[in-house]
């Protein structure tokens, strides 16, 4: 837990410092630590949102921010997004380029949306978040499927020698996890035998497939919290982004 207060608390300080003064549609992503980074943000400077554009990328964030009074939409601006902040399940470092996978809270599509849609995207994370290659702690690549080819597309993943199982037991409801888009979520491993990229593209060339919790090439940079008390700002390479918003990035 102290990794992610270090974590939260540095991200606030370069939001306020760098990335909010001249930003007026901001982006915010789901999951206790982008909270906990919004905690922190309003406990350092109160007025830090008031004036701005703020788009969730999920139910949950929206209700949120109308909690702490402030207003916020779902949909995407045409005139994308200054930045985007959020947190993400694993992380890696790959040639400049930060391998990022997301949708433990199954809101990856939108939060992908987010993420193209931003002219600066950042990821904040503790140290336990990071890898030196995903896929060494186990954890699945999430994927977002059409309730009608459910169980299709884990019959065409499965038959690629990847283990799919539908998500369940969330807690809240009987059956299958469900994303606010209504698609039914399938955790797909494999990243132990194959890149972010390559694995990727396995899953979302089957129909059926709405989006996957695949972030390569989306990210800015990300700030990583450690237990020690230290944080370290780690820059991306840039990839994925609207190229409509290429000109005027900041």
């Amino acid at each position: 837990m102290r990794g992610k207060e270090v974590a939260a608390a540095a991200a606030a300080r370069l939001l306020l410092e760098r990335l909010l003064p001249g930003a007026a549609r901001v982006g915010v992503g789901t999951g206790s630590t982008t909270r906990l980074t919004l905690r922190r943000l309003l406990d350092e400077e109160p007025d830090a949102l008031r004036g701005k554009r703020l788009y969730a990328s999920s139910h949950d964030t929206l209700l949120y921010l109308e909690e702490l009074g402030l207003e916020a939409s779902l949909r995407v601006p045409p005139a994308g997004l200054d930045v985007y902040f959020d947190g993400a399940d694993e992380v890696s470092f790959e040639a400049n380029t930060c391998m990022v996978v997301k949708g433990r809270g199954a809101a990856m599509l939108r939060e992908k949306m987010m993420a193209y849609n931003s002219r600066y995207t950042l990821i904040v994370v503790d140290e336990g978040k990071v890898s030196e290659r995903l896929g060494e702690k186990g954890k699945p690549l999430p994927v977002e499927v059409h309730p009608d080819a459910l169980s299709a597309v884990v019959a065409a993943l499965r038959a690629q020698g990847l283990r799919a199982e539908p998500r369940g037991g969330c807690g809240c409801r009987d059956g299958p996890a469900c994303t606010d888009n209504c698609g039914l979520v399938v955790d797909v491993w494999g990243l132990d035998r194959y890149s972010l990229l390559r694995l990727e593209s396995m899953v979302e060339a089957v129909p059926g497939v709405i989006g996957s919790g695949a972030f390569a090439g989306y990210v800015d940079a990300v700030v990583v919290g450690y237990g020690d008390g230290r944080s370290v700002v780690r820059a991306c390479r840039r990839t994925r982004i609207n190229p409509a918003l290429r000109g005027s990035r900041s």
